[in-house]
């Protein structure tokens, strides 16, 4: 069983109206991506870790670098669905890959390994985490539906 994790580092953060990436905000002393490959590196070897970076890239960069992890670039933010069109040749080599948000530095490494576990077992082709617990989504063949 091969795993990588992707993690999206990429956008701007403008709702923040800051000048700093807004992965390189710090909580708890430590920038939010810091807490984010943390967590991830409890799951997967470092060199299964893939960074997304693009918006001050360099800077992103910097902050995790020492872990061992891999770096994707995406030189124009267009999304979430052309961050993953970017990071596809990289991880094209793994059965599975989670996907997290750089920006959520809560994100526990049980939680992750819950993620995996729960979509080994039911062996899915693709499995969602929605942070709206009243909001249910389904993954039909032809597309997502949202109810």
């Amino acid at each position: 069983m091969q795993f990588a994790i992707v993690i999206m580092a990429a956008g701007k953060g403008t709702r923040l109206k800051s000048r700093r990436p807004k992965v390189l905000h710090e909580v708890g002393g430590k920038p939010l991506i810091r807490h984010v490959v943390d967590a991830a590196r409890q799951i997967v070897p470092p060199e299964d870790v893939y960074v997304i970076v693009g918006h001050e890239a360099g800077l992103v960069r910097d902050s995790v670098s020492a872990l061992g992890v891999q770096f994707v670039e995406q030189t124009e933010q267009k999304g979430t669905g052309h961050a993953m069109q970017t990071v596809r040749q990289a991880t094209e080599g793994y059965e599975d890959v989670i996907v997290l948000y750089g920006d959520v530095p809560l994100i526990r490494p049980e939680t992750i390994r819950r993620i995996r576990d729960f979509h080994l077992e039911r062996r899915a082709a693709m499995t969602v985490v929605d942070r709206n617990p009243g909001r249910s989504v389904r993954i039909w063949p032809r597309g997502p539906q949202v109810t």
